[in-house]
């Protein structure tokens, strides 16, 4: 049977015979995915440099790794590395946001203000956390003196479980959903709001926005790397990833429809404005309607995030 080309199709519209082709290659890649153990070390000790960084120069009182890097059999080439960081103040913790930004040139730095997470994120957060302390433990080796090496115990395999792939994809869907409602508080909040708190709550709701696509491509970040085994890289990275998921492969059906892309490439391009040009330079009346867009559009992508989730849930019972 040939692979399918058209893009248009999700999961609801595709046959028997073409999912049990999807599941037999996902099947394949999935046991054939292994660490890679130099890259590990690579990732640790640049995490140890964002972390002297946080305490050095913004102050941070604690520091931590969590996500794939924390589970390391879940990092491969492209992942980000996503770090934690505590006790620091909103306008210190978007300056760091920017000093991470370029700051390695293999790996994309994913910096999260602890103090501001919430719900089933936080509490992800709190039991991935690997710590690195202050003039104290490197999770890797190091040149840096005063430094004690430690390495994380790993697990005997190394073949990527599609249970914990299912898991992560959920707790990224929950993440999402989790920014949509925050996004419905604070619209509501706003409209009675006094003037002199309105700029604040349209702070808020910006970062909402951020926080919405951001776990959003994180999920999809998961996809491209754990089952399509590619990851977008470049300037235009981000919008290339978006099309990726609409894109049938040979390890899985197409994750978006061309409908949901389409709405999805205004709020990929508030993203990029939300990074580089953030405070008093932002358009809050674009961003307001953006607010209001994510409502609408929230429903589409829910069932066709859950009918992919439900599909890789099949895969993982037959």
């Amino acid at each position: 049977m040939q692979q399918p080309t058209d893009i248009h199709r999700t999961v609801d519209d595709l046959s028997p015979e073409e999912l049990a082709q999807y599941r037999q290659q996902l099947d394949q890649h999935l046991q054939n995915r292994k660490v890679d153990e130099a890259l590990l070390q690579r990732a640790w000790q640049t995490a140890h440099q964002v972390a002297t960084m946080l305490y050095e120069d913004f102050g941070a009182t604690k520091v931590a790794v969590f996500g794939s890097l924390a589970g390391q059999k879940w990092f491969s080439k492209g992942s980000d590395i996503d770090i934690a960081v505590w006790g620091m103040p909103s306008d210190l913790y978007f300056r760091a946001v920017a000093q991470t930004i370029g700051f390695s040139q293999e790996f994309r730095i994913d910096l999260v203000n602890f103090d501001n997470c919430k719900g089933q994120f936080r509490e992800r957060i709190q039991n991935q956390a690997v710590f690195i302390k202050k003039n104290g433990i490197c999770l890797v080796t190091s040149t840096r003196p005063n430094c004690q090496v430690t390495m994380i115990k790993r697990e005997e395999t190394n073949v990527v479980n599609k249970e914990e792939l299912i898991q992560r994809i959920s707790d990224g869907y929950t993440n999402v959903a989790d920014a949509v409602r925050l996004i419905g508080e604070a619209l509501e909040n706003i409209e009675d709001a006094p003037a002199r708190y309105r700029r604040s709550i349209e702070l808020e709701i910006a970062r909402y926005l951020y926080d919405f696509y951001k776990q959003l491509e994180n999920i999809f970040e998961h996809i491209a790397r754990e089952i399509d085994n590619a990851l977008p890289a470049g300037e235009e990275w981000h919008k290339t990833l978006l099309q990726q998921m609409v894109e049938p492969r040979t390890t899985r059906v197409p994750v978006l429809s061309e409908k949901t892309f389409t709405e999805l490439q205004d709020l990929l391009g508030f993203r990029h404005v939300f990074v580089y040009i953030y405070g008093a330079k932002l358009d809050y009346e674009q961003m307001l309607k953006n607010a209001e867009r994510v409502n609408k559009i929230f429903p589409s992508v829910s069932k066709e995030l859950d009918a992919f989730i439900m599909w890789l849930k099949k895969q993982e019972n037959d």
